[in-house]
């Protein structure tokens, strides 16, 4: 016959093996769901209004798809401050860390995590053209790691909208980076489609913000119309593009909304916050399992008539009633 005192040596030894067993499947659990948490890092060239938009979209689509920053998903945002140099750097550490996915938001951003990695996924936002990038082969079958959206605007639109609200102009002076590939093609389509509308392309190729003010200045008086393309220094520079503008009663057509806000006249615009919304849907995808290269590049289908009413009144203009009607219109400066 088993004691007292045996019994209770058995039991507090049983107990002890019982709290080991449910620390350790505790421990498990714990270990289980750190690696269910999904990483993703977001390269991002430059903050200004447009490429934030693209992020606040691509992180809302995972929220309401029930991905969540600090609860199922971790996301590592990292700016290169327009270094494009940076982008490289900042790609190669999201391989070293071994991310799960990779953000690229503009064209120098995923060049540089593409260059960077084949295995790991990358999609990207805010790249005109990802074929003359280097990025995919094919729009519909990009194969690989990589796929996303551009924000190629129809350009032959927004020189129709500048001969909509000038019917006289000739000349249409574009200021690109000549660093950014983008904007390289957007001013062969430029000429392309000015062609076709008896316009000729005058170009203020610029490398850097400091720039921007002697090449417009120097320029501004052989042009009548300015046309901003999708470029991030461009975007970065619109108070110094609006002051010469308006110093010159020259008008601007840009390529979206936030571009009017900042003192471009109007645009036949995109919304990026919907671009990038867009490819947060298709991070939710690569989450749930599917192969990135079996995911299309998207491409915009609808744009949208902003006008800057501050700017008309700046401009003097005198607005038909059909461009009103069917535009959104913005106060811009008071």
């Amino acid at each position: 016959m088993v004691g007292k005192k045996h019994l209770t040596s058995l039991s507090k030894c049983l107990g002890f093996i019982l709290l080991l067993i449910i620390s350790l499947s505790l421990s498990g659990c714990s270990s289980q769901n750190t690696q269910d948490v999904f990483s993703i890092g977001i390269s991002q060239i430059v903050e200004n209004p447009v490429l934030d938009l693209a992020r606040e979209g691509f992180i809302d689509a995972l929220k309401e798809k029930g991905y969540e920053d600090g609860k199922n998903i971790k996301i590592d945002t990292q700016f290169a401050q327009g270094d494009i140099a940076l982008t490289t750097t900042i790609a190669q550490n999201f391989v070293s860390q071994k991310k799960d996915l990779i953000f690229a938001i503009s064209t120098p951003a995923a060049q540089s995590a593409f260059q960077s990695t084949k295995e790991i996924p990358i999609l990207f936002t805010a790249v005109t053209d990802p074929v003359s990038a280097g990025l995919i082969k094919d729009m519909d079958s990009p194969g690989g790691n990589i796929s996303g959206t551009t924000d190629l605007v129809p350009i032959d639109k927004q020189l129709e909208l500048g001969k909509r609200i000038f019917p006289d102009i000739k000349k249409v002076g574009i200021p690109y980076n000549t660093s950014e590939v983008n904007s390289q093609v957007q001013i062969e389509l430029a000429k392309e489609a000015a062609e076709k509308q008896d316009l000729e392309i005058v170009e203020i190729p610029v490398t850097n913000s400091s720039e921007i003010e002697p090449a417009l200045r120097a320029k501004i008086q052989e042009i009548d119309l300015l046309f901003l393309p999708s470029d991030n220094l461009i975007a970065s520079s619109m108070s110094i593009i609006t002051k010469v503008a308006l110093d010159n009663n020259i008008g601007a057509i840009g390529v979206d909304e936030p571009m009017v806000n900042s003192g471009a006249l109007a645009c036949e615009g995109l919304d990026y916050y919907k671009l990038g919304y867009e490819t947060g849907l298709m991070a939710v995808d690569i989450i749930n399992g599917k192969e990135i290269g079996n995911i299309p590049v998207s491409k915009p289908k609808d744009t949208e008539l902003t006008i800057n009413r501050y700017i008309a009144n700046r401009l003097e203009l005198n607005l038909s009633k059909d461009i009103l009607d069917e535009a959104v219109i913005v106060e811009g400066e008071n």
